[in-house]
This record gives structure tokens, sequence and C-alpha cells, in this order.
């Protein structure tokens, strides 16, 4: 959510973050950064400008970083693959890190009761638009049933994650390390939060007629991409985490859904998030599809 400007010839990047982004929760970002490069990963660490690390830009906090060269992998299984391991191996990092970090005052991400208060405001936003309301009314009863699966993430191993684990976020260098970008979102949560996340894009984007039945993805490959992920960490999920999965992703995936309502044009929001609605649907239903 940041603005970023890559400057050259200096080699860096200007990152200038939205108003609501506290200092105390950048630097405690920077402190994250620095530790996982000190553990050996690939990370952009804030420089220092005039002494400072984190300086006002107008009216927003910035900060500067080298600009270190990647790039970004395609849309396939090896890549999601490769980004599911890379993944692995960041989370392992951050479980040692006793960094305390300030919630995020935004999120891509919304339990059960969140979205429950929000339906209502999106409800009546679409109540004119015969198709809208049917979709708002489908959400509704997805939102219902993930209530009903729903596991407290007091039951679940937390630490810090990402938060938003992307191939636009974990970058190939030409020497082939991972570089780790955007920790915009990192959050103390239970860490299957970013596995949820970046399921909602796998699915989606590894497989065009997904969108229109879910039953049609090779789910054995989305929990090799588990797999893949669990060897990295050496950590493997619990019972209770694998029997969350599911229900994690189907809320990760409803978030702009749910949030339509307070838009600029939250009918057409929803028909662009049916593929989404669907999918979360379909996974509460056959919640062994991840966990199996």
């Amino acid at each position: 959510m940041s603005r970023n400007l890559r400057l050259e010839p200096a080699g860096l990047v200007l990152r200038v973050h939205p108003a609501f982004v506290s200092r105390r929760r950048l630097m405690s970002i920077q402190r994250v950064r620095r530790l996982v490069s000190e553990h050996g990963l690939t990370v952009p660490v804030a420089v220092s400008r005039n002494g400072l690390t984190v300086f006002r830009c107008a009216d927003r906090w910035a900060e500067l970083e080298p600009y270190i060269p990647h790039d970004e992998l395609a849309d396939t299984w090896s890549s999601h693959a490769w980004m599911f391991r890379a993944m692995g191996r960041l989370h392992r990092c951050l479980a040692s890190l006793g960094v305390a970090v300030p919630r995020p005052p935004t999120s891509i991400f919304a339990a059960p009761s969140t979205l429950s208060k929000w339906l209502p405001t999106t409800e009546a936003a679409v109540d004119d638009d015969r198709e809208a309301r049917e979709i708002a009314r489908s959400l509704r009863r997805v939102v219902s049933r993930l209530r009903r699966h729903w596991v407290s993430p007091a039951q679940l191993p937390a630490q810090l994650v990402h938060g938003d684990v992307k191939l636009a976020n974990f970058g190939s260098a030409p020497a082939g390390e991972t570089v780790y970008l955007d920790f915009g979102f990192v959050a103390l949560r239970p860490r299957i939060h970013d596995l949820a996340f970046s399921f909602t894009h796998s699915v989606l984007m590894l497989n065009e007629r997904t969108a229109a039945d879910p039953c049609l993805f090779p789910w054995d490959r989305a929990r090799q991409l588990v797999k893949d992920y669990e060897i990295a960490t050496g950590r493997p999920l619990t019972p209770r985490e694998r029997g969350a999965l599911a229900p994690y992703t189907a809320a990760a995936r409803i978030y702009h859904a749910a949030y339509a309502g307070f838009g600029n044009d939250p009918g057409e929001w929803l028909h662009n998030n049916l593929a989404a609605i669907r999918l979360s649907s379909w996974l509460l239903e056959h919640p062994e599809a991840l966990s199996a």
C-alpha cells in the first residue's frame, strides 16, 4: 500500500507509506527486516538519510532501501512450489525473532465476526441490483457456514508472518536466491494465515476453470504445496492447523466481497469476486481438499 519510487543512479527505492502507518510500526518492521537479513535471507534493509531510517515526506512517513535486482516469476506450478518453499524458509526465520510489532492498521483478512458486521452495509448497497443482491445472499450463506467451521486464532500456533505472500513480493534474484519484499502486513498471527492467503492466489491463477467450478482444480497438487512448505520450514502442520486451513483460506478469499458495500461500485465489486465466493463455499464443503 506504500508508494514506491526507484531512484537511479543511486540504486535506491523511496517508500512513502500511507498516512495511517505509524513511525513505531515502521521502526519495528525495519528491525524485523534487519534480523531476517542477519539470518542470511535476502531482504532490503533500510538505509539512513541524515542519520534517520524513517523520515517525513510531506505529511507521511517514508524510508529508503537499496534496490535489489530481481524478477517476478510467472504463474506456473513450479513457481508456486518455489514460493511455498520460500515461505517456509521465511517462517522458520520469523519464528525465531522476538520482535514486538504493533498491530497493522489495516489488513487484507478478516475473521467471520468482522465479515458478518460488514455484510449488512454491502447488502443494503446492492438492494436495487437483482444479480448483485443474489451474490450478496450467497455470500451471507458462506459467512454463516464459515462461522460454524472457524477455529479461533488462540488455538493455533502463532508467530510473525509476512501477511502478503505472493509472487509479486517474493522475487528471484539473478543468482537464484529469493528476494523477500514488502513487509507492510507483517503481524503476529497463526502461521497458516500466510498459507491461506497464498492459496487464494494459487488456486485461481493456476487453473482458469476453477473460477467456474472449484472441483476442477487439481487439489492433490495443492496439497503438495503444503508439503513443500512443511519441508522448508521444518515444522509440519499440527492436526488442528490442517483442520483450520480450509476455513482460513475461505475467509481470506471473501474479504473483498464482504467489504464491497464500502466501495464506489459495490455491485461490480461483488460480480468481480463471484469466483472467490464460489471457491470459499466449495472449500467449506470439501475441507479435505487442503487437509487430506
